[in-house]
């Protein structure tokens, strides 16, 4: 399985994420003479990480990956994805359910969510690149579409599942481990940057999105959907009301009291600290707006669906729109590079 990852970085222009220079591709490994740093390949997929996922370091989720690919190899996605939750100790069972739950819609909301963003003849030509692909529906939503799509995510055992889903679904998808800081990718090298539920858990969220800025061609785009710090309603990770507007120092230790989970690897954004980080990006023509309802969020609500239609009239409207953006749960946000 080592072949692919050699087969395409010279086509993407892959680049040492420390000093962006050259790399030399053997069939296990890409090497940096520059920097003298070795960036190995586990089960096809490169990984060029400088940091550590939060929740684990770096040996442990190449193992945890290679352990995960060997128990299930052959399932299905969901039967993958059930062998994941088993093997991680410490997480309720109800919780894993509602994951596994997470990961089977996940390919129809990006789907309506990609069909969103443009008419089909308005998309930019080129290759997009989705950051935090998680279990890899988004990038093959836009594959779908005959798009070259990349897909990175810090957890090289997550990038496992996602392979798995583009096989099941027959959509071509390159996955590569890396930092959303620390993109190994040349300037100038993606039409378009896509991004859902990732924003939120990076160390800096500034940096992705400067990073995000650099990639792009000039005239690309990106377009992000994340939650919103200051929501009224619970935070959508932990479940606790109010946690945005806790001093950050102060909110893992008031997740912990409220609901029993930690919260330290988790930062959303307001939409002001949004639209403040895109322009320092150096995106043009930022615009941030209260997210629209996808279908799987509109089935949540039940008898309540009025409130998702009042919600969806109210967000068009300008000076509503403006008072949801501080308050809304989710944030969605575009910018250009110039």
């Amino acid at each position: 399985m080592s072949a692919p990852a050699v087969a395409w970085h010279g086509s993407l222009g892959v680049v040492c994420p420390r000093c962006r220079g050259d790399l030399a591709a053997r069939a296990d490994a890409f090497d940096c003479g520059r920097c003298r740093v070795h960036y190995p390949v586990v089960l096809g997929i490169a990984d060029f990480r400088l940091e550590a996922d939060p929740w684990i370091g770096l040996e442990d989720d190449r193992e945890k990956a290679r352990r995960l690919e060997q128990r299930s190899r052959g399932a299905s996605l969901e039967a993958m994805v059930r062998t994941y939750w088993s093997m991680t100790p410490g997480t309720p069972a109800e919780q894993a359910s509602r994951f596994v739950h997470h990961v089977m819609n996940a390919g129809a909301r990006s789907r309506e969510w990609v069909e969103r963003l443009d008419p089909p003849n308005g998309r930019p030509s080129g290759a997009w690149l989705d950051v935090g692909t998680g279990t890899g529906d988004l990038a093959c939503a836009v594959a779908e579409h005959g798009v070259r799509a990349v897909g990175i995510d810090v957890a090289m055992r997550w990038l496992v599942v996602a392979r798995r889903r583009a096989e099941i679904e027959g959509a071509h998808v390159d996955f590569i481990c890396c930092n959303a800081e620390h993109l190994p990718f040349a300037d100038r090298t993606f039409a378009r940057v896509v991004s859902v539920g990732t924003l939120e858990h990076c160390r800096d969220a500034e940096q992705a999105l400067a990073e995000a800025k650099r990639v792009l061609v000039p005239r690309g785009d990106v377009k992000l959907r994340t939650v919103n710090r200051f929501t009224m309603l619970a935070e959508p990770h932990v479940g606790v009301w109010g946690v945005g507007f806790v001093p950050r120092r102060l909110a893992d230790r008031y997740v912990r009291w409220r609901g029993g989970q930690g919260y330290a690897h988790h930062r959303p954004l307001s939409s002001r600290e949004l639209r403040r980080g895109m322009r320092r990006a150096g995106f043009t023509a930022v615009h941030v707006e209260p997210a629209s309802l996808l279908a799987p969020e509109r089935a949540r609500l039940g008898t309540a669906q009025w409130a998702g239609r009042a919600y969806e009239r109210v967000r068009r409207l300008p000076l509503m729109s403006a008072m949801l953006r501080a308050s809304a749960p989710l944030l969605e946000a575009h910018g250009v590079a110039a």
